[in-house]
């Protein structure tokens, strides 16, 4: 009877360090998840960054390369409209002057 008491007692023990050992295993795999998490958000967040600067640095260029060619348009504008004006200008002066004094 006594050898019996003996194996369970040392049963129970076996069997608490092995509930122990477990409970070590668990916590210790629960910190090792949440460092993989943490580190593929990290990467995850890398990533992400580096492509918006990609996106962000093709946005100017398209936006400064649209520009460049709306200042071209309206250099040429501008100058067709001098151009008209120098052609026409004593005419149009002739024309208000005309109008306002009433010489039509």
């Amino acid at each position: 009877m006594q050898d019996m008491v003996k194996r369970i007692v040392e049963m129970d023990k076996h069997a608490r360090e092995l509930t122990d050992e477990a409970k070590r295993l668990k916590v210790g795999s629960e910190d090792r998840i949440l460092a993989k998490k943490e580190e593929l958000r990290r990467t995850y967040e890398e990533k992400v960054n580096a492509r918006l600067e990609l996106i962000r640095q093709a946005e100017v260029k398209t936006a400064e390369d649209e520009l460049k060619l709306i200042l071209e348009k309206q250099k040429k504008v501008e100058q067709n409209l001098n151009d008209l004006y120098a052609q026409n200008c004593d005419a149009w002066v002739d024309a208000i002057v005309a109008r306002v004094i009433g010489d039509d």
